[in-house]
Formats: structure tokens, sequence, C-alpha cells
């Protein structure tokens, strides 16, 4: 043993003594002094140590041993352990540390700190690297109850930050820079569009305008607007037109629109051929609307064609179809009949001058696009127009055309029916028959069909694992009196039949029920008329039995109104005969003390008495009883 390793060992006991007598050192420092005899690994086995301490105790302890060791300052030890942390500091010259990259504050710490950024950064507050310093510090002391020092030092954390602020910081409203466009998956990936047609954006927008339909009634619904654009050159490829908001077929009847070469009749009038088509050549890159990426139709749809449906991290890197939106707007709708505008009265006059039908907003469309749009100047480089730069990233050629055919079965939706008797389906209340489905009567099919001509449907056999169905044949709509018609034109047919039908029921049900309501108040009515002419009848029987003398006609029921005349007696007798008077034919009368017989009057001598006590009542004057 020479003089170098006895001095090194009368080191290490005194440094034993010191270091090993804490329980918090996991690491033997001795271990550390004999393993690495070489200074360059001896020091950065020491630093490296350092960098483990626990808390600031413990870091304070071995900073100083680890000086009286390397016979440094404690100066010289901290800017060693700065250039550990900054990956600086090997542990043989020339070779880089074998845990470069990770950290060794285990798993929490660094999630922790990525979760906090990245929520602070959603709710449009971005929190900057000190504020997180300090939220990591007070989340240690105070939700974790840890001792002063036991949490990531600020240097730790910068660096978990420092990629997480320049990735936020690569963000534009319209992606890219330079000479070349990027754009940022949801996962963290940043997509570079290279070339034409690599990266296709889309999206949907509600257009502000009102329409009408072809007999000029205002329509309840505003138009809806799908397009595919081009990442690269911001050319738009294609779009569709949409009465409802789109749906998975509707991206597929946009994305075979961009496929294809654009074919317009006559009466749409482009100036300008339509050569911008095909289909995205790695990513299809959109929102995370189950219509969209996320549909199985679409991820089908890019599993043949061979592109993948990526999901945008954020609204705002979709600046490229976002801004085109707001343009058709502001560019092109807003001067014609049936604009929204922003203004109060805006969707009353919309209302009021709308006389648009949906066929002409898409003539306007198409115009716009074909003859204005992809023959603007490029927005990064005015020098090339949209399609010259995306002729140019196409290798100065056309892509390759597809198969329409192919392409048409492919974006049919899919329906399950079961054949029923002599080869027929049932569907959408239609009845398809098809000569060659009598062979599956009563078995499940796959029904593929377009909806927009919906009277012809493709019957498949039900697929079984990874093989497809087999081609069966067409079936085709029976007693239809028309030779096509769309999926919606069905359905509103149906619904107009259903409503016609039921409003005629309503009306049978209210008629018979006025019919039932007028026989009942017949009936009642006469039966009413056979109970009065009843009472009637037994009162004449009942006064032709009756000694009580009559005054006067009145009609049983009835009342005497003040202004009607009363019917008088026959005679008449003036107010001074009502006193009464002494017949001077008549004896007088016996006294009462007289014994006398009462003499007997004869029947002519009686009646002028009962004419005398007759009256007579004038009109509105009371009977009264005067004797």
């Amino acid at each position: 043993m020479d003089e170098s390793q006895i001095a090194l060992e009368a080191d290490l006991q005194g440094f034993d003594e010191v270091l090993l007598s804490d329980r918090a050192f996991d690491t033997d420092p001795s271990q550390i002094l004999i393993e690495s005899s070489d200074p360059q690994k001896l020091r950065f086995r020491l630093i490296e140590w350092l960098a483990e301490a626990p808390n600031r105790k413990v870091k304070a302890e071995r900073k100083k041993k680890i000086a009286e060791t390397l016979d440094i300052s404690t100066r010289q030890v901290e800017r060693l352990l700065d250039r550990y942390n900054d990956e600086q500091l090997h542990e043989t010259a020339g070779i880089d540390r074998s845990d470069k990259g990770q950290h060794r504050i285990g798993d929490y710490w660094p999630e922790y700190i990525r979760s906090i950024y990245e929520k602070s950064i959603k709710g449009k507050h971005p929190l900057t690297p000190a504020n997180i310093v300090r939220e990591v510090h007070r989340h240690a002391l105070v939700d974790l109850r840890h001792e002063e020092g036991d949490y990531p030092h600020q240097a730790t954390i910068y660096r978990i930050l420092k990629p997480l602020v320049e990735r936020q910081e690569r963000r534009t409203r319209n992606p890219g820079s330079g000479s070349w466009m990027s754009v940022e998956t949801r996962d963290g990936k940043l997509l570079k569009a290279d070339f034409s047609n690599q990266i296709v954006q889309c999206d949907h927008t509600k257009l502000d305008i009102r329409i009408v339909d072809q007999d000029g009634n205002l329509l309840n619904w505003r138009p809806w607007l799908t397009t595919v654009v081009d990442t690269f050159s911001s050319c738009l490829i294609g779009y569709h037109l949409w009465h409802k908001q789109p749906g998975s077929h509707e991206v597929a009847l946009t994305l075979r629109h961009a496929a294809l070469p654009k074919q317009y009749p006559p009466e749409y009038e482009l100036q300008k051929p339509w050569d911008i088509c095909g289909l995205p050549l790695q990513y299809f890159f959109t929102d995370g609307g189950r219509d969209l990426a996320k549909s199985k139709l679409i991820k089908a749809f890019g599993n043949k064609f061979g592109f993948q449906c990526e999901l945008r991290d954020r609204p705002i890197q979709g600046g490229i179809v976002e801004r085109l939106f707001g343009t058709i707007n502001t560019q092109v709708l807003q001067p014609l009949a049936g604009y929204i505008s922003p203004e109060e009265d805006g969707p009353k006059r919309a209302e009021k001058e709308a006389c648009l039908t949906i066929e002409d907003v898409d003539k306007i469309l198409a115009a716009y696009f074909c003859d204005d749009y992809n023959h603007q100047p490029y927005p990064k480089d005015p020098r090339d127009t949209r399609y010259e730069k995306w002729l140019r990233g196409m290798g100065g050629k056309l892509p390759e055309q597809l198969n329409e055919r192919e392409l048409d079965i492919l974006l049919m939706k899919e329906e399950q029916r079961v054949v029923q008797a002599h080869g027929s389906i049932y569907f959408e209340t239609l009845t398809y028959r098809c000569e060659e489905l009598k062979l599956f009567e009563g078995q499940f099919v796959t029904v593929n069909y377009d909806p927009d001509h919906v009277l012809t449907l493709y019957i498949y056999t039900q697929a079984t694992g990874d093989r497809s169905g087999e081609f069966i044949g067409c079936a085709h709509a029976i007693n239809m009196d028309i030779q096509d018609s769309s999926l919606y034109e069905l359905k509103q047919s149906n619904k107009d039949r259903s409503t016609a039908k039921r409003e005629h029921s309503n009306y049978s049900a209210a008629i018979a029920l006025d019919k039932r309501q007028k026989l009942v108040a017949e009936r009642k009515q006469s039966k009413k008329e056979r109970q009065q002419a009843g009472q009637k009848e037994l009162r004449g029987k009942s006064k032709q039995n009756s000694n009580v003398v009559e005054m006067r006609k009145v009609r049983a029921g009835k009342s005497v109104r003040n202004n009607e005349p009363m019917e008088l007696l026959p005679q008449r007798v003036t107010p001074e005969q009502i006193k009464p008077q002494t017949p001077k034919s008549l004896p007088p009368a016996p006294r009462p003390e007289s014994n006398l017989p009462i003499p007997q009057l004869s029947r002519e001598e009686v009646a002028p008495m009962k004419e005398r006590n007759r009256i007579i009542i004038a009109k509105n004057q009371t009977l009264k009883r005067i004797w």
C-alpha cells in the first residue's frame, strides 16, 4: 500500500464517522471513494451523491464533507452541482451520464408539475416557472406536510418545464412559420407539412344566411358547410353543403368531393378548371368531434386509402380552416339577401329579405372557391398563388384518379336487415326486392346505401371476423312512381303523409263527435217537449175538475209583463158601484134582539147581489180584497 492509498483511507475514516452517523444517508460514501479511484469518476460520484440528498440539512452536510474530501471550496462544489444538473458533468471525460434525461425525484413530482402547467394553459392563465416553483413548495409543505427542503429543487422544476414552455411558444394562430407548415396533435406530436395533401384539415360551420325552398317559403334552418383544406398550400380541396348539422357520412361525402376531379354543369358558370383534388396522403387533421377523426367510417376510410386520423391539440391549431369560414361569411355571404348581420334587427331583416335557395348558395360557393379563393396569392409568399403552391407541392402533376365506383361503395352507410318472404327487405317504410335474396330468406344481411340515392340498396352477406361480406345483388324499391330520391326526401315524404293521415283522422273524429253531440241535443230537446206537453195536459184536466172561479185566462207558466194588458172579465163597474148598497126591494134587517125569522131570498133576488160584488181591476193595479 503506497502513501496515497494510506492517506485516502485516513481521510475515509473521519469521513465515514460523520456521514454514516445520519440514517438519512442511504449511500455509503466509503464505497464511493473505494470504487472510484479515478479522480473524474470520484468527483462525479460524489456530486451525484450530493444531488440525491433528501433535504437541505443533509445536503449542506454532504456539501461540506465533499469539499473537504476534494480539497475544494463549497462554492466550487455548488458549481459542480450546477454542471451536473445541466448535464455537463460527466463520469468519464467524453462520456455522458447513463441516466441522462431522467429525473431522480420519482414519478410524482414531474407529473404534478406538468399537470398544473397544462391546467393553467387550458384556463388561459399560464403560470410562469417561478409561480410553479412556489406552487410546488406550497403543495409539499401544506398539502403533503413534507419537511422544509423535501421537494424538487428550482433547477429541477425548470428542467421539467422547459420542453412544455418551448412547445407552448411554438403555437400560433396560423400554425407554422417560414417555408413550411406544422400542426400539433392532441398527444403532443408536431406534424410538419412538406408537400401538398400531406396534412388535410376538415371542419364544419353553420353559414350566416337564411334561405327559402323552391316555392319561396322561408326555411326554419340554416345551411351547414363542411370544408377540406390542404395545410401546405391552404387550398380548398373539397366541400359539401348540407341542410342539417353534418355527421360522419357528410364528412365522407366531402372527402369524396375532394378526391375526385370536379365536374360542374354549365349553369354553374365556372371560369377556371378545378384541378385541385386528392385524398390525405398521411394525416387527416380534425377536432375531437365524433363525426370527424373519431368516426368509425372515417377511420375505415383512412385504413383503406392509407392515411391516419389525428386530433388537433387546441382550436387554434385549426387556424387555416377556421379563417376560411370567417372569409366566407364576411366576403361572400354578407352582400347577399338573407345574410344575418350582427345588428339588432339583423335576423328579422334576413328573414324578410331571404330569397336564395340552397342550390343558389351552392353555385355561389363553387364559383368563389374555384375562380377566386384557390387562385388568390399564397399568404406566406405572395409571388405564388395557392394553386401554384399546391401544384408545386404535388411535383407538378395531378394526383392519380381513384375508382369512383369503389369510392362510392366505401362511403355508403351500412345497416342490418332480415330477408323476408320472396326475397324482400323492408327499409324506411319501403319494400325492396331482389331475386338473389330468395336464397337468404330469414337470414341477416348487410345493407349498404347512399343517402342521396336511397331507392337502390346494395346487399352483402354479413362479415365474419376479418373476412368481409360477399356481394349478393342490388335490391330496388317497388311500387314507387319516382326514379330517384334521397333519404332526407323520403323521410320528409313519410312525415308529410303521416301528418296528413293524422290530420284527416282528427277531422273525421271531430265530425263524428259533432254528429253525436247534435243527436244527443235533439233527443234531450224532444224529451223536454214531451215533458212540457204532458204537464200542460195534466193542468188542463185539473182545471176541468176544479170549482175555483177563473179570474183571467193566462197560459200556464207564462208571467204577465208590465206593458201587457190583462184579460178582463166581460162586465165592468164604476168605483161608486164598489161601495156596498142596500137593495131597495129588500126588507130591513131585523134587529138582533128580534126573534123574527130571516126571510128567504129567491134566486132572482140573489143575482143582483153577486153582480154588485164583482170588481174590475185596471191595468197596473194590484188585486185587493176590499170586503
